[in-house]
């Protein structure tokens, strides 16, 4: 699924392609895990995309899900978003926002926009 070339291309761009992982920095490292799991190339999976789920009041999103999900890329949306659009209830988004952030009000007013 993962286009190799064009990988290589971004790891080699932020200067990772040839560095052993134990020689990285922090910085490096998640580069790294920003070029593989936010690849621009992806192509949908014989099987289609799995889809966000909460099981057991806790979210799965799976590594086969549509990128957009994948709250740990430069190009995916926030777990809010995802909580959001799966219409979760107040007691399992809490687990994932902060309340600093968002309020439970806050959260229902963007479930339910008025």
């Amino acid at each position: 699924m993962i286009n190799l070339p064009v990988l290589a291309e971004r790891l080699n761009e932020y200067g990772i392609l040839n560095k052993s992982f134990m020689d990285m920095t922090k910085t490096e490292i998640l580069l790294m895990v920003s070029a593989v799991f936010s690849n621009p190339d992806d192509s949908v999976p014989p099987e289609g995309w799995s889809q966000p789920s909460i099981i057991d009041g806790t979210l799965i999103i799976g590594f086969d899900s549509h990128p957009k999900y994948h709250w740990w890329t430069n190009d995916g949306q926030s777990i809010s978003e995802t909580l959001i659009e799966l219409n979760a209830p107040w007691e399992v988004a809490k687990k994932y926002l902060c309340s600093r952030l968002m309020t439970e009000e806050a959260y229902i007013n963007k479930l339910i926009p008025f």
